[in-house]
């Protein structure tokens, strides 16, 4: 994504992650590492990003068909909730 002062629209990109998060009802737990590395850091969001990893860290990532990838999303959401206070 590209930054609003050049040209960029970052609020459609919200729209998509959120709409993306609704959609599967919270259960595809990537979409929230992605909105957060995404669109958080973008925005230098600290709160935002850091709440959508929390999320991803507390919830269970057992579910049908998204098991795996669920996991690999908790350890990234770790790894970034990690190097939050540098990045912000």
């Amino acid at each position: 994504q590209v930054p609003p002062s050049l040209g960029g629209k970052p609020e459609v990109g919200r729209e998509h992650f959120e709409k993306a998060i609704a959609l599967t009802e919270g259960h595809h737990l990537m979409a929230k590492v992605l909105f957060a590395k995404q669109y958080a850091r973008l925005m230098f969001d600290q709160d935002l990003h850091d709440s959508l990893l929390e999320e991803v860290l507390a919830a269970e990532p057992e579910y049908d068909g998204l098991t795996l990838i669920n996991g690999l999303a908790q350890r990234q959401a770790q790894e970034l909730l990690d190097e939050s206070s540098d990045y912000f």
